[in-house]
């Protein structure tokens, strides 16, 4: 009996070893999230590190790369140090090398940005050469765009575009050193229209009463300096939006909750939703081993759900539509699975993977997405599409395997919400401490309430109004019948 009950304890942990749990152990960096309370709260890895492409087969190695683009399997790189785009498939073979803009007499020079659109053409921020450069989907040469003519850039001040997108419509857009005036949008014909969605700067009010009526003019000019932030990096979402990251925020702006990242519609206003309990800065607090976050790019998903990549501490925070705060994975190190120098972040179409861009190890690191970060961004995808009952059997299975995730009790409450199921909203949302949803619900709860008892509530109130009238009009009667049963007996 001893025998059997060893050899059952022995299967036992031999299954525990070779299970994802142990597999998980491995992984060299936590996965955690902030609670209500900005408590800082571990839970199940939602994505795992996989695989590094080290690009090993190049006749030539990636040299200090700067960004990257995912599309149809494909990867589109700016080599910015050896001055060239290369494009490549998963399993890292070279399939396209581009050096030059309209010929071999005018080479490229150190590009730090690019995009391809729905066509396959290539955009390329040229930053060395001060221009843009578009190319076909074969990587022949089409146009370029040089620098924006407008008064508003001094004419000592260089030209050095360094991200750029394109939205459905074909307007461009590019961030540029230096220039913090906002996205730089240039019409479909390679045209300068305008600058968009400038980061403004808040001044308080005896800022402005101090510059205005009190400074010197030395004291005036130093305090010129203070201007609008520059954007790091910009993503076209699905709906023409463009998200914007902000990297450049001092401690001050950070404790304050200060905007590291914005949602501009094509007017420029920042339409980003900040329902969430904490604000988008990503980690909350600054330690010895920890910096203040700092968004060097950013990704999103068809459903609302963005990725934004800390450069400073190597990690992916990620945010739902509201901005909640879904997780965060990640960190700097030399340990496999860890970035010395994250510069880009991509997404497979499905998000199921994560490519990293590391600028100092020449390498893209992928994370695959386990069974709960599936659950969990299946939860979303659903809720977006409108299918309430898919959603509520996913969140369910979120909360199976980690039940201190407040964010899927206020998914489920959303799903409830959606089904008319006003009652049982409010309690997933009492429990996950969504004070904005649980009033929203209590609302409706009342509403449907008074509409399913109207008539039951005006019976009522006909009932407490009317009877006490009833009750005096009788008493009323009975008193005048006496006093006429009185004056005719005296008669």
């Amino acid at each position: 009996m001893k025998r059997k009950t060893a050899i059952v304890l022995f299967t036992i942990a031999l299954t525990l070893l070779v299970s994802p749990l142990s597999v998980f152990a491995e992984v060299p960096y936590e996965t955690y999230n902030y609670n209500y309370y900005s408590e800082c709260v571990k839970q199940p890895h939602v994505y795992i590190y996989d695989e590094t492409y080290a690009f090993k087969g190049f006749e030539t190695p990636l040299k200090n790369p700067k960004d990257m683009f995912i599309k149809d399997e494909m990867i589109y790189i700016a080599d910015t140090d050896n001055s060239r785009i290369v494009k490549t498939n998963i399993n890292g073979d070279l399939l396209m090398e581009i050096t030059c803009a309209a010929g071999k007499d005018d080479p490229l020079s150190k590009p730090q940005g690019l995009f391809v659109t729905d066509e396959n053409h290539i955009y390329v921020a040229d930053s060395g050469n001060g221009r843009l450069v578009e190319y076909d989907e074969k990587g022949n040469y089409l146009r370029q765009i040089g620098r924006p003519v407008t008064d508003l850039i001094e004419p000592d001040v260089v030209y050095v575009p360094q991200k750029v997108v394109v939205d459905k419509d074909g307007r461009i857009y590019v961030t540029a050193y230096g220039i913090n005036l906002g996205l730089l949008e240039f019409s479909i014909e390679g045209d300068f229209q305008s600058f968009m969605g400038a980061a403004q700067v808040s001044v308080s009010p005896f800022e402005y009463i101090w510059k205005n009526y009190f400074s010197t003019k030395e004291q005036r000019a130093r305090m010129a300096t203070i201007v609008p932030t520059e954007y790091s990096n910009i993503f076209v979402d699905k709906d023409n939006f463009i998200y914007a990251t902000i990297n450049n925020l001092t401690n001050a702006d950070m404790v304050n909750g200060a905007d590291a990242v914005r949602r501009l519609n094509p007017t420029g206003k920042d339409i980003l939703r900040r329902l969430g309990n904490n604000p988008i800065i990503g980690d909350l607090y600054q330690s010895e081993d920890n910096k203040w976050s700092s968004f060097i790019d950013v990704a999103a998903t068809d459903y609302g759900c963005y990725f934004l990549l800390d450069n400073a501490n190597g990690k992916v925070f990620a945010y739902d539509y509201d901005g909640n705060s879904l997780f965060v994975f990640g960190k700097n190190g030399n340990r496999e699975g860890n970035v010395m120098n994250a510069v880009a972040i991509g997404l497979s179409p499905d998000a199921s993977t994560i490519y990293i861009l590391d600028y100092q190890l020449n390498s893209i690191l992928t994370f695959t997405l386990t069974d709960y970060g599936r659950h969990l961004l299946d939860a979303l995808r659903l809720n977006d599409m409108g299918d309430s009952e898919g959603s509520i059997r996913e969140w369910t299975e979120v909360l199976r395997l980690n039940s201190n995730n407040e964010f899927a009790y206020t998914g489920l409450g959303k799903s409830f919400l959606a089904n008319g199921e006003y009652k049982k909203a409010m309690e997933y949302f009492k429990n996950g401490n969504n004070k904005k949803y649980y009033s929203k619900a209590l609302y409706y709860h009342r509403k449907e309430l008074m509409e399913k008892n109207f008539g039951k509530i005006m019976a009522l109130l006909a009932v407490v109004i009317l009877v006490p009238i009833t009750i005096s009009v009788v008493k009323k009667i009975k008193r005048w019948a006496g006093e006429v049963k009185c004056d005719m007996s005296k008669n």
